[in-house]
């Protein structure tokens, strides 16, 4: 065999492992989301309330003591401004050395980097929301009376 055959075999041997390990995967999470999704079923058909260790939001939801979440449009400016910062550095390097002049790479790229500080500034400068605080007190879940066997002595 040829040295190009070798590594087109391998490369392929490591693709389709690749694809089966993915499918594995995919399949275990289905499989524990499935039996998670049933347990929470079997629990809500008992009149028992899911544990609030999963979703603790849902929880609060459920009961009727959650407030509704409101987005902080701060972390949109932040995200906003490292990625305007990441484009203003790479504008700089390569009008650098493409074009062979470092005044234009650092006017343009300068620019674009200076515009991603301000997003920074202006995210770290936004007021936020107050954190969440669970009530203090929570109701009491109903529980189902208990049933009489359909057959007594």
């Amino acid at each position: 065999m040829r040295e190009e055959e070798i590594v087109i075999i391998l490369g392929i041997f490591v693709i389709t492992a690749g694809i089966i390990v993915i499918w594995m995967a995919m399949q275990s999470r289905r499989h524990f989301r499935e039996m998670a999704h049933r347990e929470r079923l079997a629990m809500i058909e008992r009149g028992l309330i899911p544990s609030p260790e999963s979703d603790p939001m849902a929880f609060e939801t459920a009961v009727g003591t959650a407030k509704p979440a409101e987005p902080w449009r701060g972390n949109r400016s932040r995200s906003a401004g490292v990625t305007m910062i990441a484009l203003g550095l790479a504008f700089m390097f390569l009008l650098s050395f493409t074009a062979r002049e470092p005044e234009v790479g650092i006017g343009v790229g300068g620019a674009f980097a200076i515009l991603g500080v301000a997003f920074f500034v202006n995210s770290m400068l936004s007021t936020r929301p107050t954190s969440y605080l669970p009530p203090t007190s929570m109701p009491r879940p109903s529980r189902p009376e208990p049933r009489e066997p359909p057959f007594s002595n």
